[in-house]
């Protein structure tokens, strides 16, 4: 029932087109669209192995689930959305919930958002609803966790600036923590107000652009598999924000009454991650520097694929900041006499004494 309830307020699409879709025209929308299919094709076949069944480093699945290779399935629900929007949308989006659950790692930040802004190429009000709210706590946040991060600025911002190729004061570098975090904060901030979306589409293209500049082979040539998200994101302003006409609250209200809910919990969910629930990434927590740490230490030499930076090399994606990952890859590469070492900053971890951890190799190993 709640399925059909959903489906009516998808399909068929209303007749009276909304004032936003008519802002941001059908021509802009489609072109936007076939951008982010492009970005998402680029990224899985970037990280490839990824999306394939393997043994090595493991898979880390939430569900015991027939695992098979869903590489080329992702990237042919991908073409089905240029000639079929719904039809390939809705497959793609259960092709990529399977294989999450299948192997965890995959839960990469790029992925979720590149299907969010798919889904808000939509001429719906509660599709594009989704897509704005992802949006606006996207940059919220990642600004806002980077101010309550230390790490981040006294030692992880000063080092991504000095990755411009470019010749930066060092006022701007000794700062570089309060631009990088406010220029993102600013961002969402401006995009919550009908008057100022355009400026912050404005700032949303400089902002990506400028994160695709540094992490390029003409900066520190770092993670290329977020580079077409990034593409995404620098144009993404233009389309769903600069023609937002209604307030936060309207647009809300022009949801689907049974979206609602979700659609608020989305707003407010990257606040868990301080308690433990919400998962970094999908709480937008990126290059913060105050995730959980792992550290592995063997009895005897560590084999390389025990270390679950193992992700980076293979993947070239890196491995989810979480405890629980880190203990479910630990257990299925330790060896007897083997330790695992959880560190964790956050301020409800170290008030329940859960702050550093020792976790050993368990006997049947």
């Amino acid at each position: 029932m709640l399925f059909g309830s959903l489906a009516r307020g998808l399909q068929p699409w209303p007749p009276v087109v909304p004032p936003s879709l008519a802002a941001i025209g059908g021509v802009r929308m489609l072109s936007f669209r076939t951008l982010v299919v492009g970005c998402q094709v680029a990224t899985l076949w970037i990280t490839w192995p990824l999306w394939q069944v393997r043994d090595s480093p493991p898979m880390l699945p939430a569900l015991s689930l027939p695992a098979f290779d869903l590489g080329w399935l992702l990237i042919c629900s991908l073409l089905l959305v240029l000639v079929a929007p719904l039809p390939g949308m809705t497959l793609q989006t259960i092709l990529l919930l399977y294989a999450v659950l299948i192997d965890q790692t995959r839960l990469q930040p790029g992925v979720v958002s590149l299907l969010f802004l798919l889904w808000g190429t939509m001429p719906n009000p509660t599709a594009q609803g989704f897509a704005r709210a992802h949006l606006l706590t996207l940059w919220l946040f990642a600004g806002f966790h980077k101010l309550l991060s230390p790490a981040f600025m006294n030692d992880t911002a000063p080092r991504l600036l000095t990755g411009f190729p470019l010749d930066l004061p060092h006022w701007l570098i000794s700062h570089a923590g309060y631009v990088i975090a406010f220029t993102e904060l600013g961002t969402g901030l401006l995009a919550l107000s009908r008057r100022t979306r355009k400026a912050a589409a404005l700032m949303a293209f400089g902002l990506h652009t400028a994160i695709l500049l540094n992490l390029s082979h003409l900066g520190i040539n770092r993670n290329e598999a977020v580079w077409p998200w990034n593409v995404a994101l620098a144009f993404a302003g233009f389309v769903l924000i600069a023609p937002w006409k209604e307030s936060l609250l309207s647009s809300v209200a022009m949801c689907h009454a049974l979206a609602r809910p979700l659609l608020v919990c989305l707003l407010v969910a990257p606040l868990g991650f301080y308690l433990g629930l919400m998962d970094a990434y999908l709480a937008h927590n990126l290059y913060s520097a105050n995730t959980p740490q792992a550290t592995i230490v063997c009895r005897g030499e560590c084999l390389p694929h025990q270390n679950p930076n193992a992700i980076w090399e293979a993947f070239r994606v890196p491995p989810p900041p979480e405890q629980r990952l880190f203990e479910q890859y630990f257990e299925l590469t330790c060896r007897a006499g083997d330790h695992l070492l959880i560190s964790d900053s956050r301020w409800w971890f170290t008030w329940h004494g859960l702050a550093s951890r020792r976790v050993s190799c368990p006997s049947k190993h």
